[in-house]
């Protein structure tokens, strides 16, 4: 668990461990941190969740005969902010796995990228191992798995604070941004939700 320790995230590893754990995917790099999708087979401790200092919101958004999945925006608060986001060295995580050893993480990127990503986490101090490295064909983004007006409306809605906690604007607000009817917004966010859900569950 030092792994953890040094990202200062045992409770929430912890807590993981506890709702059975099935697969975590990066939605949003956001630097230290990003949103996540979550499977667990099993409702996480909600109140325990809530306190978690680094846990800026959360939302358990679907419940299938494969699991429950939460969403929630995480603040790491043991990398150092000189850590770049991934999508800046353009990589994309395709998804994270919790391991006894510590985080499985699967990147897509080209090698240029990839090994300057490894030299960051090395020089801050993260043994990072790469176990493996392959051809990918296929989408480079769980983005990828949207529509080009949903991309769209998730971005915008991002970047305005929709995600935000406490959420800083309303759908009428996005609606009025992008000079679209607000049952319009509200169903392409439900439907991108559904299809990052949708990529992310089968992607494990």
């Amino acid at each position: 668990m030092s792994e953890f320790r040094a990202l200062g995230l045992e409770e929430f590893v912890s807590l993981c461990g506890e709702a059975g754990l099935r697969g975590i995917t990066e939605l949003v790099c956001t630097g230290p941190g990003g949103i996540l999708a979550v499977q667990v087979e099993h409702p996480f401790q909600e109140e325990q969740l809530s306190a978690l200092d680094y846990v800026e919101w959360w939302e358990r958004v679907d419940q299938l005969d494969a699991g429950i999945v939460y969403l929630l925006k995480l603040t790491m608060p043991g990398l150092p902010k000189t850590l770049r986001p991934q999508h800046e060295l353009g990589i994309a995580n395709r998804g994270i796995r919790i391991t006894k050893d510590g985080l499985d993480i699967s990147l897509i990127g080209d090698q240029k990228a990839l090994n300057r990503l490894l030299e960051e986490y090395n020089e801050a101090g993260f043994h990072v191992l790469l176990q493996k490295v392959s051809d990918y064909r296929g989408p480079e983004s769980l983005l990828d798995s949207l529509t080009t007006r949903q991309r769209h409306v998730v971005r915008t809605a991002f970047r305005m604070g929709y995600f935000d906690v406490p959420r800083r604007i309303s759908i009428a607000d996005i609606a009025a941004e992008l000079e679209l009817d607000s049952s319009t917004v509200s169903e392409h966010l439900q439907r991108a939700e559904r299809n990052l859900l949708t990529q992310m569950l089968g992607s494990n």
